[in-house]
Formats: C-alpha cells, sequence, structure tokens
C-alpha cells in the first residue's frame, strides 16, 4: 500500500455552525412517501374515504389513498410531494390536526443481516460500524456511484466485478482502462462495495456500484492536476460519492476548484486524514466541500497515525482492515488462511472508505436528500468518542451506518 501523503486542514465551517450533538433514535425512521393526516376527533364524526378525498383534492395535493382509518380518525396517503408543503396545504383545513410522515418502525434489537462471505468474522470494521444492523434496514442500491478516486480498481476481482460500474478513467495513462496497478485502490474498493453475501471473500458496506477513477500512478503518486481531472470526470458521470485515499500538505487550488464543482453538482466528497500522527489534516480533506476521515483501533481509540485537528469531521475503522486486493501479483500477502487476493491495510486510507459507505447506505435508503442533508444526517449520527460532542481526536465520532439511517428522518427538514 502508498504511503498517504502528509496534509492539512481547517474543517467544514458550514458543519462545524450547523451541526450539533448526536442524537440516537432507537427503533424508528421515515418511510418517504408515505403521510399520514391525522383529523380533530371532536370534529369528525364518521371519516370515510370519500371525506378525505375531497379535503385532498381542495388542497390540491396529488396522492393515492392508502387507508382511512375511522376509529382514530387518520388516514395514510402516499405522495411524491414533500412533507412540508403537503402539512402547509392540509393544515389550513380546520378539522386536520396534525400531518406527520408513516415512520417506519423496527424491532430493537431481534435480529441482524449477517451474509455469508466467509471471511465476515475477520471485519471487525463492520461490525463497530453497526453493518449488520443497518443491513437489516438497506443493504445497498445499484443506482448509487461511489467514485473511488485512487490507484484504480481491479475490475476482474470475483469480490468486486459485479459491483463495478464502467465509465471512469485513467488519468496517469490516458485511457479508458482504470485497471489498479498498485492495490490500494482496489483494497478501498472492497471496503465500500465488496459483493455481499456471494459466498466469496469478504462484504462491503454498501452493495452500491463502484466507479475507478484512476490519478495515482503504480507507485500510488499522481499530479494534483490528474486528481483534479478525476473528481469532475467523476461528478459528471453519475458518481453521487467521492472518495479519495489520498493526501498532500501542500493545499492545490485546482483540486479546491475540483472539489466545489462536484459539491455543487451535488456529491458528498469524502477524503483520508492523514498518516502522520501529527496536528492538522491533510489536503484535500481540509477544504470546506470535504469530509476529513480519521482512523481508529478495534478498541475504537485514535489511531497512532491518524492526523488530527480542527478540520477532522468523522472517524472510522482504520488498523489492520480486511479487504480485496488484485488477483495478479502486487503485494504478497502471506497471511494464513487468507487468500492472495485479500489483505489486511491500515491507514486513514482505509478509514475514508467506511465513511463513503455509510453514505451510499442514507443515500439509498433516501434517494432525495441532499449533499448537505447526507452529510449532517452521518455528522449527527456518530457514536461519540473521547471528549463529549466534537473534539479533535475523533471529530464528531465515529460514523454508524445504523444510527444514521434511523436518524435520516430527522434531517429530512434540514435546510
Amino acid at each position: 500500500m502508498s504511503k498517504d501523503v502528509g496534509c492539512f486542514i481547517i474543517l467544514v465551517g458550514l458543519i462545524l455552525v450547523t451541526v450539533t450533538a448526536p442524537t440516537y433514535a432507537a427503533s424508528v425512521s421515515e418511510n418517504s412517501g408515505r403521510i399520514i393526516i391525522g383529523f380533530k376527533m371532536d370534529a369528525v364524526k364518521h371519516l370515510d374515504e370519500k371525506m378525505v378525498s375531497k379535503i385532498i383534492s381542495s388542497a390540491k395535493i396529488k396522492c393515492k389513498i392508502i387507508h382511512v382509518d375511522s376509529v382514530l380518525k387518520f388516514a395514510v396517503i402516499e405522495t411524491t410531494e414533500d412533507i412540508k408543503s403537503v402539512r402547509s396545504k392540509l393544515l389550513r383545513n380546520s378539522i386536520v390536526e396534525y400531518v406527520e410522515p408513516d415512520y417506519i418502525y423496527h424491532a430493537i434489537g431481534s435480529f441482524k443481516y449477517i451474509p455469508n462471505d466467509p471471511y465476515l468474522e475477520n471485519q471487525w470494521g463492520l461490525f463497530s460500524i453497526n453493518a449488520p444492523e443497518a443491513w437489516d434496514i438497506e443493504r445497498g442500491d445499484s443506482s448509487i456511484i461511489v467514485a473511488v478516486v485512487d490507484t484504480g480498481i481491479d475490475y476482474t476481482h470475483p469480490d468486486l466485478a459485479a459491483n463495478y460500474q464502467r465509465g471512469g478513467y485513467d488519468f496517469v495513462n490516458g485511457d479508458h482502462d482504470p485497471l489498479d496497478d498498485n492495490g490500494h485502490g482496489t483494497h478501498c474498493a472492497g471496503i465500500i462495495a465488496a459483493v455481499m453475501n456471494n459466498g466469496v471473500g469478504v462484504a462491503g458496506v454498501a452493495h452500491v456500484k463502484i466507479m475507478a477513477e484512476k490519478v495515482l500512478d503504480a507507485r500510488g503518486i499522481g499530479y494534483s492536476s490528474w486528481i483534479a481531472r478525476g473528481i469532475v470526470h467523476a461528478a459528471n458521470n453519475g458518481a453521487k460519492i467521492i472518495s479519495m485515499s489520498l493526501g498532500s500538505s501542500l493545499p492545490s487550488l485546482t483540486i479546491q476548484r475540483a472539489c466545489q464543482y462536484a459539491w455543487f453538482k451535488g456529491c458528498l466528497l469524502f477524503a483520508a486524514a492523514g498518516n502522520e500522527g501529527l496536528y492538522g489534516v491533510d489536503y484535500p480533506a481540509r477544504f470546506r466541500t470535504v469530509v476529513a476521515v480519521g482512523a481508529i483501533n478495534s478498541d475504537r481509540t485514535k489511531a497512532w497515525f491518524s492526523n488530527y485537528g480542527t478540520g477532522l469531521e468523522l472517524v472510522a475503522p482504520g488498523v489492520n482492515i480486511l479487504s480485496t486486493m488484485p488477483t495478479y501479483p502486487v503485494y504478497l500477502n502471506v497471511t494464513e488462511g487468507i487468500p492472495l487476493n485479500y489483505a489486511y491495510l491500515s491507514g486513514t486510507s482505509m478509514a475514508c472508505p467506511f465513511a463513503a459507505g455509510v453514505a451510499a447506505l442514507v443515500w439509498s435508503h433516501y434517494p432525495n436528500m441532499t449533499n448537505l442533508k447526507v452529510r449532517v444526517t452521518i455528522d449527527r449520527s456518530t457514536a461519540d468518542l473521547g471528549k463529549s460532542g466534537w473534539d479533535i481526536y475523533y471529530g464528531f465520532g465515529e460514523v454508524n451506518a445504523y444510527y444514521a439511517l434511523l436518524n435520516a428522518s430527522t434531517f429530512m427538514s434540514f435546510e
């Protein structure tokens, strides 16, 4: 694995201003599109579909009536309209008492989806971020594309091929074949989206698509112009999430401009905080439009090598992480019992794709959320580590896939 080059950061003022301490919802999330209309009990003697239909028609709401309850005096509708708009229209009627989402409640601690990937038990990071609990709610949607801006991807890997999305580019060699000749990008890709429940190898955080933007060469080194072009190419070719396990202490204005471009195109960008163990987070993680991700150990303490400071936004598992490696010889993996096309690696490079994978789960379940809303949801759904609230060593805390999915509905109205 190429060593992540250093960098420094000043975090997202946007998030520091708007985000508060995490909120933990224990058992409920929103089913987007289904809305309950509650009527005043003393104002309605008999509620039926005809009355509900008349009220909805008067409010000029396009929807389908799912159920009318004459006992509790409520109706369930299904609509593509925003709940704030529906609520505003319906509350003008004097007999409407409330309008709320038709929330989904989950059994607490009863089941966990455990895929049949044979090395799942070796993937402590997935359990640390509560991925199995999250998979009971959402495992990923193939319409979500995560761009891995890195050394490329071994798209022939049996644990990646089914989730590989063509359309990336090799900016190192100037062609459309972003095959990994280093291994770093393949490892990061597997953390995000190794094929789940296929009886092979490991499982990724989300069952989504991964696209390769090869901007680093066989040594793990690349020009800032390559990286900037890779970011823009990803944003222009369907990527919703951009994962960058790379960095430098040098602030490239060209990369900053590319990150801004992708952010305003609606992408959510993640980058590794850096591996020098120093105060100050690497670029591009430092930029306002990028989420800086540090690394923790399996005991949920800061990894010794993980950069820290005012710019740190999140932490995720980053020590002894098992994931995919190229099927051709790049690294000699001699770990007993582990095939040569898998390896344990450590670094903030490994933490970054964990966070990107959580974002992919949230966006799969709530496809209409903006990049800012997904970002705020993840920040406010972390497992708080270190000092209470945000701190320089853990940011807002460790990413938590389960809480992010449960809490997403809380932040749907965030502006």
